[in-house]
């Protein structure tokens, strides 16, 4: 399920960069009102932006789809391999060491010698260092089955541009390891996480709100490195390429580091409101491997035919063609 909040990306390296229509730094509404292919992609994007997970969730699903994925929620570490005595032990260790009173000053303590060593001996293995894990992140790219043609793109795009960011950033500097800790160490009390447990049996409602808490330490430490997503943020233009027949192609243009980039996304209309069809085929696909299997029941005799006015399946037809309500 948490592969959805990839999936739901026009472009992929939201997880990166999350970037958002330049709206400046305004509210947004829960539910914004969105009449046009662009009003739906910059409205998505604002709330991404904004953290505001459950308002996206919302604004980007027709009312039955938001449902399911409510009710699904619980299942989606159904498969998971059951926690034991070491991950319980090594859960409460890892949350003590981020949110004890003294956290930032032990965690400094510890990463200082690394930070030394890294400007005296390593430093200079940037270069090769970062293109290895390049090439090896291209390689995972291209082989993953989860990702549209599209966002396997952006996302090769996007490593281009952070690799020569990478090389330049003062990873040894100590003032902003002290900066980038306290943003940590923040963000991990706010979470307020007790056990292994919390992270497995949270409610939609619950893992919004902590995504939230992430996205936005996130967002912090990468500015403390000079990765401005409020820059990218502004930067944002949506234009529609194509519209008609409750289909609509568009193009989102935006700079990564002051570098442009773009990619095109495919929405559909349903009940008078547009949808990223990508997207919504995913979360519907989602929600059929999580429904548990169909028990046929008995019969004694053969199936009636159906009659001739029976309203044909919609089974692997386009989302536009299957509305839900």
């Amino acid at each position: 399920m948490r592969r959805l909040l990839l999936r739901s990306l026009w472009f992929a390296p939201l997880l990166v960069i999350a970037l958002a229509a330049g709206c400046g730094k305004k509210e947004t509404p829960a539910t914004p009102e969105t009449s046009s292919p662009e009003e739906t992609v910059r409205a998505s994007l604002v709330l991404l932006r904004d953290g505001q997970f459950d308002a996206f969730w919302q604004h980007a699903l027709p009312p039955a789809d938001y449902r399911d994925l409510k009710a699904d929620w619980p299942k989606r570490d159904a498969a998971n391999e059951p926690l034991t005595a070491d991950d319980r032990e090594r859960f409460a260790t890892g949350v003590k060491r981020l949110t004890e009173a003294d956290a930032e000053k032990k965690l400094f303590a510890s990463l200082k010698p690394t930070l030394i060593q890294y400007d005296r001996e390593y430093k200079d293995q940037m270069i090769l260092t970062l293109g290895i894990f390049q090439s090896m992140a291209i390689t995972a790219i291209d082989q993953a089955k989860d990702l549209t043609l599209s966002q396997k793109r952006q996302l090769r795009d996007a490593l281009v541009i952070l690799n020569p960011w990478a090389q330049t950033v003062p990873w040894g500097d100590q003032a902003k390891a002290k900066e980038a800790i306290a943003i940590v160490t923040d963000t991990a009390r706010k979470l307020n996480l007790s056990t292994p447990e919390d992270m497995r049996t949270m409610d939609f409602d619950t893992s919004m709100k902590r995504y939230a808490i992430v996205w936005s330490g996130l967002k912090r430490t990468l500015d403390v490195y000079g990765l401005s997503l409020d820059k990218s943020f502004d930067s944002v233009a949506v234009d529609t390429l194509e519209n008609g027949g409750g289909s609509a192609h568009v193009k989102i243009r935006y700079t990564l580091l002051d570098k442009p980039m773009e990619t095109e996304a495919t929405l559909v209309q349903l009940d008078g409101r547009w949808y990223d069809s990508d997207m919504l085929q995913s979360v519907r696909e989602q929600h059929a491997r999580l429904m548990p299997p169909a028990t046929p029941a008995p019969t004694t005799s053969a199936p009636l035919p159906a009659p001739a006015s029976s309203v044909p399946s919609t089974a692997g037809a386009p989302v536009a063609d299957a509305p839900r309500h």
